[in-house]
């Protein structure tokens, strides 16, 4: 389970990862700027995944 987030919805990502998953997710910048935040449409910044 991988979540495309900006900057400004990344706890939220991290909230549903964890209770998806039960697990603590992995938090990596994203090197592609074509995503955009699963939450809005601004770009992505982050990844959030295990």
């Amino acid at each position: 389970m991988m979540i495309f987030t900006c900057e400004e919805h990344v706890d939220i990502a991290i909230d549903q990862y964890v209770d998806e998953t039960e697990q603590a997710p992995d938090l990596l910048p994203v090197d592609n700027s074509e995503k955009q935040c699963c939450f809005c449409s601004k770009q992505a910044v982050y990844v959030v995944g295990g």
